[in-house]
């Protein structure tokens, strides 16, 4: 029989790993096979530690509709998805499927604003106290600032 002349040692082995599903199949093996815990999640039995075939549900009409309410009233994808204990890509579904647009994000800084940042920033303030005068994040300011086509300057002492 080769190497799987010794089955429970097989079994044990794949034990170890998290697979039952085949080795439980057998009746040979049935006396050392273990099924993992299961927990109860959102009122569904679910294998603790299994990855590879996660738990599906199809959301009821009212959580559907209440997931449109959480977003329609200034919430996130992602602050929805968390609220109601789901992937985002399902919260983006769910708002195709009801005919929700979805809000884009808008520019932070208009055209002048980037031109009377650029000014202070060439008076040498750095990048950071302009970017807080602007109340915008500073990578804001340097995307904006290379899309204008603003020479940045190197931040001192760090080296790329």
């Amino acid at each position: 029989m080769g190497r799987l002349s010794n089955p429970s040692t097989a079994a044990e082995a794949l034990l170890q790993q998290g697979s039952t599903a085949r080795l439980c199949s057998s009746p040979a093996l049935n006396s050392t096979c273990r099924q993992p815990p299961k927990k109860a999640v959102g009122g569904f039995n679910e294998e603790e530690g299994r990855l590879s075939n996660p738990l599906q549900r199809r959301l009821r009409e009212e959580d559907i509709n209440r997931l449109v309410r959480l977003y329609l009233s200034g919430l996130t994808i992602n602050a929805t998805a968390d609220r109601m204990g789901i992937h985002r890509t399902t919260v983006i579904h769910h708002l195709k499927a009801s005919g929700v647009s979805r809000r884009r994000h808008l520019r932070k800084m208009s055209d002048p604003q980037v031109m009377e940042a650029a000014a202070r920033y060439a008076t040498g303030i750095s990048l950071a106290s302009v970017a807080e005068e602007f109340s915008v994040h500073e990578g804001t300011l340097t995307r904006e600032f290379r899309k204008a086509g603003v020479p940045i300057r190197s931040r001192r002492g760090w080296n790329p």
